[in-house]
C-alpha cells in the first residue's frame, strides 16, 4: 500500500508539471533539529511555488505551521502562520531591494500590527549576513497553541514525514521482570520500613 501511494503522488506530481508544459522539479524536504530537541520540518514544492514549514516540540506536538508562497527564485513573497490546532494567527511579508535581494520580513497578527522584523544584511561581497532578528511589540505578539494528542487512538505508523514518531510512554508495554529459577534456599521477607523506624 505505501508503494502504491508513492507511485500516486510520482504519478499527479507528472501530471501537474504536464499541464503547465514543464518539467516536474523534484520536491525537497528537510528536518532541522534545535537545541532544545524540538525540530522543524520543511518541504518546498518548486511545481506549487509553496514552503511548508511544520515545528514540532520534544513531546511531537505540533506549534507552528508556516505556508509561503515562492517567487520564481523560490524565495517566499508572503506566508500565513498557523499555531498548532490550524488556527490563522499571523501572516508574513516578504520585502526585496532594488537587486531583488531579501530585506526584511515582516510577521503581522491579523489586525496588521506587526509585531516582529527579519532583517537581511549582506556583504561587501554580496554574500548573506546571518538575518537579525527584531521583536517589536510582544503584546501583538498571537498565542501560539500546540495540538492536542489524543493518547486513546494508536498512533498511524508513518505519521511523520522525515523524523521517527515519538510513541507515549503509557503506549509501550510494560517492562517484565526477568524470572528466576528456585534455588532451594528462600529469601527472607524484608522488614517493612516504617516498622524499623517506629519499633519500640
Amino acid at each position: 500500500m505505501k508503494n502504491c501511494a508513492v507511485i500516486f503522488g510520482i504519478y499527479s506530481l507528472s501530471l501537474v508539471g504536464l499541464a503547465h508544459g514543464n518539467p516536474p522539479q523534484a520536491v525537497v524536504g528537510r528536518t532541522i533539529y534545535h537545541a532544545d530537541d524540538s525540530r522543524t520540518e520543511s518541504v518546498r514544492d518548486p511545481n506549487t511555488r509553496e514552503l511548508t514549514e511544520s515545528t514540532y516540540n520534544t513531546a511531537g506536538q505540533l506549534t507552528v505551521k508556516k505556508i509561503f508562497l515562492l517567487n520564481e527564485k523560490g524565495e517566499p513573497m508572503q506566508g500565513n502562520v498557523y499555531d498548532g490546532r490550524g488556527n490563522l494567527v499571523a501572516r508574513v511579508q516578504s520585502i526585496y531591494d532594488e537587486f531583488g535581494r531579501r530585506k526584511e520580513d515582516r510577521l503581522m497578527n491579523l489586525r496588521g500590527e506587526v509585531f516582529q522584523q527579519v532583517v537581511h544584511e549582506y556583504g561587501k561581497d554580496g554574500k548573506a549576513l546571518p538575518p537579525k532578528v527584531v521583536n517589536l511589540n510582544s503584546q501583538a505578539a498571537p498565542m501560539m497553541k500546540p495540538a492536542a494528542i489524543d493518547y486513546t487512538q494508536p498512533i498511524p505508523e508513518n505519521s511523520s514525514r522525515f523524523a521517527p514518531q515519538q510513541i507515549p510512554a503509557a503506549s509501550q508495554p510494560a517492562p517484565t521482570a526477568p524470572v528466576s529459577e528456585p534455588t532451594g534456599q528462600e529469601e527472607k521477607p524484608k522488614a517493612n520500613f516504617f516498622k524499623k523506624l517506629f519499633k519500640k
